[in-house]
C-alpha cells in the first residue's frame, strides 16, 4: 500500500464517515426512517470514497475487484438524499414499496456495466488503473458518458429536493418537523453544496477535454466533493448530535446545561401550550430538544422529574385534553371523535381509544354521552 496526498485526504473522509455512521447507530431518539436513510447515504459516500482510496493506495493490485465496489453508486445518492429530505420534513413519511422505483436506474446501470465488462479480466483492470494513476489513460466516449449520466441524475434529484423545499417554505411550521427558518437554511446549504459539486464537475470536464486523458485526480476530487451532499446540507443536525454526545454527561449532572431546569420547563410548557407542538403527528423528543436547544436526555429527565410523566405520556395528555375541548365545542359537533383525534396528532384509532380511556376512565363514546347529559 502506498501513502500519498490523495490517500491521506481520502482516509480523513473515510474516518469522518465511519464516526458519523457509528453516531447515527448509537442515537435512537430520532426519526427511525430518517436515521436509516441518512446512514444509508453515509454508507454510499463511504463506498465511493473507499473505492477512490483503494486506487490512491494501490490496493487494487492486491485485492481483486476492490475498485468495483462503488460502480454506479452515484445513481443512488440522489434518490436517497431525496427520500431522506422527505423523511426529515414530513412527520407522516414512511418508506413505501413505490419508493423502490427510484433505484431502477442504478439496477439498470449494474446490468449494463456487467454486460459491458463480461468476461471480467482482473489483469486488464490493473493495467487500466495503473495508466489512470499515472495520468496516461485516454478518455473514451464510454467513460465520458457514464461520468455525465451520473452528474445529470444527481442534478435531477437535487432539483426535486429543492422544489420540494421551496414548496414547503410558504407553509406554517405546524405540520412540518422543521420551522420555516430551518427549511430556508437547509435549502441554502444544499444549494451551496450543489454549486460546489457542479463547479468541480465543470472543471473536471474542461480538464478531460483539454488533455484527452482521464486521471485519478479528476475522480478523487469529484468523489470528495460529493461528500458535501452529507457534510454541508446536514451539518447543523450532525453538529447537534455531536454536541449532545459531548455534553450529555455534564448536562445530566446539571453542571453544563445551557439553561436552568426552571427555564427549560417553562420552554417545554410553552411549546406544548402556546405553539401546540403536540399536534404534530411526528413529534419526537429529539425535535423538542432541538427547539429547546438542549438534549433529548435532559428534556426527558425534566418532564419525568417535574411533571411526573414520560415524554410520550405528556404528548398523549395534551392531545386528549385538546380532543375533550373540541368535543365540547359546538363548532366540532359534526366531527367524529376519531376525526378530531387525527386532527390533534393521533395516527391510529386504537392508540387514541386506549389513551382516552386510560386518561379519562371512559371511552370517547361514553364521554360524548356524558357531555350530552351536562
Amino acid at each position: 500500500m502506498s501513502v500519498n496526498l490523495w490517500s491521506v485526504l481520502l482516509v480523513a473522509f473515510l474516518v469522518l464517515d465511519v464516526c458519523l455512521i457509528i453516531r447515527l447507530f448509537i442515537r435512537r431518539d430520532i426519526n427511525q426512517d430518517a436515521r436509516q436513510l441518512l446512514t444509508f447515504l453515509l454508507c454510499l459516500i463511504f463506498c465511493i470514497q473507499f473505492s477512490s482510496f483503494s486506487e490512491a493506495a494501490g490496493l487494487y493490485r492486491n485485492v481483486r475487484g476492490i475498485t468495483n465496489l462503488s460502480r454506479g453508486m452515484i445513481l443512488l445518492t440522489g434518490p436517497v438524499l431525496y427520500l431522506y429530505s422527505l423523511s426529515v420534513l414530513m412527520p407522516d413519511f414512511r418508506f413505501r414499496y413505490r419508493h423502490i422505483l427510484h433505484f431502477i436506474p442504478y439496477l439498470a446501470a449494474l446490468i449494463t456495466i456487467w454486460i459491458q465488462d463480461y468476461p471480467f479480466d482482473n489483469h486488464e483492470l490493473v493495467l487500466t488503473l495503473d495508466a489512470e494513476m499515472q495520468g496516461l489513460l485516454p478518455l473514451t466516449a464510454k467513460t465520458l458518458t457514464w461520468f455525465m449520466i451520473g452528474f445529470a441524475h444527481f442534478s435531477l434529484y437535487f432539483f426535486l429536493v429543492r422544489r420540494f423545499l421551496l414548496h414547503t417554505i410558504p407553509s406554517s411550521s405546524g405540520y412540518f418537523n422543521l420551522s420555516i427558518e430551518e427549511r430556508l437554511n437547509w435549502l441554502n446549504r444544499l444549494t451551496t453544496a450543489f454549486i460546489v459539486i457542479a463547479a468541480v464537475f465543470v472543471i473536471v470536464i474542461i480538464h478531460l477535454f483539454m488533455t484527452g486523458l482521464y486521471t485519478a485526480a479528476d475522480r478523487f476530487v469529484y468523489s470528495m466533493a460529493l461528500g458535501l451532499v452529507v457534510y454541508v446540507p446536514l451539518f447543523p443536525e450532525l453538529l447537534f448530535w455531536w454536541k449532545s454526545a459531548v455534553t450529555s454527561d455534564n448536562e445530566e449532572e446539571g453542571n453544563a446545561a445551557p439553561h436552568t431546569e426552571e427555564q427549560l420547563l417553562t420552554t417545554i410548557l410553552y411549546f406544548f401550550e402556546e405553539e401546540q407542538l403536540f399536534m404534530n403527528p411526528g413529534l419526537r423528543v429529539g425535535l423538542l430538544a432541538r427547539k429547546a436547544k438542549t438534549t433529548p436526555r435532559v428534556i426527558s429527565r425534566i418532564i419525568n422529574k417535574r411533571l411526573g410523566k414520560s415524554f410520550t405520556e405528556l404528548v398523549s395528555f395534551y392531545r386528549i385534553e385538546e380532543v375533550k375541548k373540541r368535543m365540547a365545542d359546538p363548532a366540532y359537533r359534526h366531527y367524529s371523535a376519531t376525526g378530531i383525534a387525527m386532527e390533534v396528532g393521533f395516527t391510529s384509532k386504537s392508540a387514541f381509544n386506549e389513551a382516552f380511556k386510560r386518561q379519562s376512565g371512559m371511552t370517547p363514546s361514553e364521554y360524548l354521552k356524558w357531555l350530552e347529559m351536562q
